[in-house]
């Protein structure tokens, strides 16, 4: 052997010999499930369920990784995923229950494989599938840590792999250092990975460097990323659901590392994300499937942080700077009542055109939803569950309103909140250009929380040529839309909501409820879940206006028996008629322009005899 590579040998092995995992830290390990060990199973198999999508990186030809491989559906996301060596704590789990050293030597066996292969980090900034900076932070965050914190002193551990994998966990703090994203959730998790490598490995050359510069970044970021209100600027549940528990697993970085000062700190930061998530949870427990999301149990996560002690308000909640308004209801005698309502910005990242979109449960019964995320791969189904039909919107002429701008520091012009006489409403403008760039329609939704009746939405279009209107209502596939002479039905089980809908040119408005079409285009799909769709109903309608025009859509629970009666309008003041509960209300309304607010002139209530 060359004296060089002796000498290397002898330094690697004296690092492996001098890195000595923390005896404070802990590594939860995850309770053995049925599915845990199903999954560990597969894997010894070289089959891994990445975002749930099940196949195999070995090529067949020459039964090696490939760890470029894009997985059954030729999804880059797939080998970004494989890369993440997060089926490591399913491999762990497996053995730690049964003691089978299988499962552990699979563990060596794929690590090895994967620095054999992707020795060095690149040059630079990369977005290959083993060295895109979050696939790099994700291995530090989610399976690195347990060979390092828990396999560590175990006899099944190969001695030649020690030196090799040190050598690579340093490689990585260097390459988050120096090649990470520039903004957005990607940032914070690797700098979160940053501070959690250099708190693991304090012996190593550049610890120091990495962990002042991780905090010195994820304090700017904080204040960069997140609304005062506590809101991710990204504007998604599912990605508010990353930050908060990377911010959260922050807090714990530096409770373990018995950094006081800072915990002190960054505790009522982290406080904030978890209050905004519990805000905005429907009564189910569930969030709002807003921008690129997925359904999110706030409630369990929530516990699981031991934040089970922040509940959602009773009242209604208003986000300025987010531009969402959280409308509640709470009758004793039926199931609460939810909106989320959209009247700001588009969000820094992961956006969706859906301005001004509507989402209404009752209790458990989700009867107005947004549709989800589906796919990140461009395409008729990206394209789909990213654009506006859908979301419960307006399209005039068959195109979207102009995007808003993607962050706000104040209330977008044209929206407001009010709460007068017991009602509760929140408004927002669109505007619509044409072909040429020039301005053909406005519209105005406003949004009414009625007390002991349901939503009120009013939708004022302002035209003054002939433009085709179309619009949608999207229900949870559980649920079933029908159409009656009166009124629109939405039905769960045996639960029931009733829409009626009025408007001041008496205009005809045609309905049709689509489910699970994608001829002559795509609609009537709903996706709980990345890469998991199903057919949900859509209530698509459309009708044409020539002049000013408002619409108004009621929705009411089958039990208050709401149903408009009559609406009018006359120099910018709306007249409505309506009933419920055996009472006739008379709601009188100023409509907002760019000078004034939401103004309410008169309202009250008759008991019919």
């Amino acid at each position: 052997m060359h004296w060089r590579t002796l000498w290397i040998c002898v330094v690697l092995s004296n690092i492996a010999l001098q890195a000595i995992p923390p005896k404070n830290w802990e590594r939860p390990t995850p309770t053995a499930s049925s599915a845990t060990i199903k999954r560990a199973n597969q894997a010894l198999n070289d089959q891994f369920t990445l975002q749930g999508v099940i196949g195999s990186p070995i090529e067949s030809d020459s039964q090696k990784y490939n760890w470029d491989a894009n997985g059954p559906k030729n999804d880059k996301e797939w080998a970004w995923f494989l890369n993440r060596h997060r089926y490591f704590e399913d491999l762990y789990v497996a053995y730690n229950e049964t003691a089978d050293a299988r499962y552990a030597e699979k563990i060596f066996q794929i690590l090895e494989d994967w620095i054999a292969q992707n020795k060095m980090p690149p040059s630079g900034m990369s977005f290959s599938s083993a060295w895109r900076p979050l696939e790099a932070a994700r291995r530090i965050l989610e399976s690195w840590d347990i060979v390092y914190l828990k396999l560590w002193d175990d006899p099944l551990f190969p001695e030649a792999l020690k030196p090799q994998f040190l050598e690579a966990l340093e490689n990585h703090g260097d390459y988050l250092q120096n090649h990470h994203a520039l903004y957005g959730n990607h940032l914070i998790t690797e700098m979160l990975a940053l501070l959690k490598l250099s708190l693991l490995m304090p012996e190593a050359e550049n610890s120091s460097a990495w962990e002042n510069y991780a905090l010195t970044t994820l304090d700017k970021e904080y204040t960069k990323q997140v609304y005062p209100e506590g809101a991710h600027k990204e504007l998604s549940s599912h990605y508010q659901r990353v930050v908060a528990l990377n911010f959260q697993s922050l807090l714990k970085l530096l409770e373990q590392s018995d950094k006081q000062n800072l915990t002190a700190v960054w505790k009522p930061k982290v406080e904030e994300l978890w209050r905004y998530f519990a805000a905005i949870q429907k009564p189910s427990g569930f969030a709002p499937i807003n921008n690129d999301s997925d359904r999110e149990n706030v409630r369990a996560l929530l516990s699981q942080n031991g934040y089970e002690h922040f509940q959602s308000p009773e009242t209604t909640t208003y986000f300025p700077n987010a531009g969402q308004v959280i409308f509640r209801a709470n009758n004793p005698s039926n199931p609460p009542l939810w909106a989320f309502f959209d009247i700001g910005p588009r969000g820094s990242d992961h956006q969706h055109e859906d301005f001004l979109h509507l989402s209404l449960s009752y209790g458990e019964f989700d009867l107005l939803t947004d549709n989800g995320r589906y796919t990140y791969q461009p395409g008729p189904w990206r394209d789909y569950f990213k654009g506006p039909r859908s979301h419960n919107i307006l399209l005039i002429d068959g195109k979207a309103s102009r995007p808003k701008p993607n962050v706000a520091t104040v209330p977008l012009p044209g929206s407001g909140y009010l709460e007068q006489d017991g009602i509760t409403a929140a408004w927002g403008t669109a505007e619509f250009k044409n072909t040429f760039g020039s301005e053909i329609a406005y519209w105005q939704r406003i949004t009414l929380l009625l007390p002991n009746c349901g939503i009120l939405i009013l939708d004022q279009i302002i035209t003054f040529q002939h433009r085709n209107i179309q619009g949608f209502w999207h229900s949870s596939p559980e649920n079933k839309i029908s159409l009656h002479d009166s009124k629109i039905s939405f039905q769960k089980g045996e639960q029931l909501f009733d829409l009626t809908s009025l408007n001041t040119a008496e205009n005809t408005i045609h309905y049709i409820v689509e489910e699970g079409s994608t001829d002559p285009e795509i609609q009537g799909w709903h996706s709980y879940d990345f890469n998991q769709k199903q057919p949900a109903p859509t209530l698509a309608y459309s009708t044409q206006v020539n002049r000013p025009t408002t619409f108004a859509w009621l929705f009411s629970p089958s039990e208050e028996n709401g149903s408009l009666i009559s609406i009018s309008e006359n120099a910018k003041t709306l007249e409505i008629n309506y009933q419920s509960n055996q009472r006739s209300y008379y709601l009188n309304i100023v409509l907002p322009d760019s000078r004034r607010s939401l103004t309410i002139n008169d309202f009250q209530e008759t008991v019919i005899e």
